[in-house]
């Protein structure tokens, strides 16, 4: 798999919570996340800027 995208899953494992709060984070918009037929996608650079961003307090 390209590790362009990530599942959810692959997105809760990373941060280290529950696959529930990543799917509420992305269906609110909180994370770089878009729905392709049933499945939600998370753009895997996007994410890593915004942890980023996060980390440094911006």
């Amino acid at each position: 798999m390209n590790d362009e995208y990530l599942t959810l899953e692959e997105v809760s494992k990373k941060l280290k919570v529950n696959k529930i709060t990543v799917y509420r984070m992305a269906k609110r918009g909180k994370i770089p996340a878009f729905k392709f037929g049933k499945v939600w996608r998370v753009d895997n650079k996007k994410l890593e800027r915004m942890i980023e961003r996060k980390l440094n307090g911006k």
